[in-house]
């Protein structure tokens, strides 16, 4: 349970520095990656604690500074996720028995509902703080690159994987406290298709793309 309890807090600070964004046609090059990395984690955490300080008087103006703030971050990291191939890893072999407007319908779905549910945590955020430990080319096309972060007192580690597209390196899962994102979305689809179809799935993850105001 605290284990489960520290992934759930990890992840949550993961998803304010990196929000999960679209995917563009290119990544990094190998010998980009560490320093880009180190670069954008710091711009983004100077994003975060510019903003943190800041507190609108209402829901909507805070909505809308959240919105900003995922848009400034979301910049910023475009090019360097794939969340065509998250998409399809998460779905593992029922991504192949999809018609392609489906396929096409659940890669869109997958890829908002995956920014809107980092977005919807960046009012969470307080001062935790991330820093790149170094990377190791674990194959030919494989490329990890650990980072820590202290919460609560404690060091903790998350190892972002990197995979070789033609020469550019774009990142297709994540790491977290030894727990992959990607099986973490393959278990859950993999619980509803158990029990339901693919326009459940579909349903469910497009029911959760809009904002909500947090419950007072």
């Amino acid at each position: 349970m605290k284990t489960l309890k520290s992934f759930n807090k990890i992840l949550l600070t993961f998803s304010l520095v990196f929000g999960f964004f679209t995917s563009l046609a290119f990544g990094l090059e190998l010998n980009q990656i560490q320093s880009t990395m180190e670069q954008n984690i710091q711009k983004t955490l100077a994003i975060l604690q510019k903003n943190a300080t800041n507190n609108p008087q209402d829901s909507k103006a805070e909505n809308a500074q959240i919105e900003q703030i995922a848009r400034e971050i979301f910049a910023m990291f475009d090019s360097i996720f794939d969340y065509k191939l998250m998409a399809q890893l998460s779905l593992s072999q029922n991504y192949k028995t999809l018609t392609k407007e489906q396929q096409d319908q659940y890669n869109q779905a997958f890829e908002q509902n995956l920014k809107r549910s980092f977005t919807d945590k960046l009012r969470l955020y307080k001062d935790e703080e991330m820093q790149v430990v170094g990377g190791e080319q674990t194959k030919n096309n494989r490329y990890n690159l650990k980072t820590s972060m202290v919460l609560d007192g404690k060091l903790n580690y998350i190892i972002f994987k990197f995979y070789d597209s033609k020469g550019d390196w774009r990142i297709y899962d994540v790491d977290i406290l030894g727990i992959s994102v990607v099986q973490t979305y393959r278990s859950q689809f993999n619980d509803i298709l158990t029990n339901a179809d693919f326009q459940t799935l579909l349903a469910k993850l497009q029911s959760e793309i809009h904002f909500e105001s947090p419950k007072q």
